[in-house]
């Protein structure tokens, strides 16, 4: 039985880097159709080194039927290109949880960091040569 989409996302590509935004509870449905949207957009980045600025702030955890694909997505970003995965949200022990279970640490070459400010990640990734202004992610950083 399919069910409709339970959870919110943005995505945008600013140079080399992918800014998201995630809300809501995620059921199955969501990780399925974001991952597809997630993949369109960074196509053309595929074999370049790349990174990742997500917020969840106002993401709520997502259920467990959601684990298997999210885990399966992160290796294949991973193993695609992506360099730097900076996490934003308020300290959040759940998330934090979660999250960690759900982009589990990847080969060499391969770094996530949690931020609780978007300005602390954004100035992580220039240091790490991923050039990234405020207003380049203004749209989603401000949701």
């Amino acid at each position: 039985m399919d069910y409709p989409i339970h959870g919110r996302w943005k995505i945008e590509v600013c140079g080399q880097v992918v800014v998201q935004y995630f809300a809501d509870t995620w059921n199955e449905e969501a990780a399925i159709a974001y991952i597809k949207e997630f993949q369109q957009q960074v196509a053309p980045l595929i074999k370049t080194r790349w990174a990742i600025l997500s917020v969840f702030e106002d993401w709520q955890l997502g259920l467990p039927c959601i684990e298997k694909h999210i885990i399966a997505h992160c290796l294949w970003f991973q193993q695609n290109g992506c360099e730097k995965d900076c996490h934003v949200y308020s300290t959040n022990k759940f998330k934090e949880m979660q999250l960690d279970k759900l982009v589990p640490e990847g080969d060499s070459g391969y770094e996530k960091r949690l931020f609780t400010h978007s300005q602390a990640a954004i100035d992580w990734l220039n240091s790490q040569n991923f050039s990234l202004q405020q207003r380049d992610s203004a749209i989603l950083l401000n949701c």
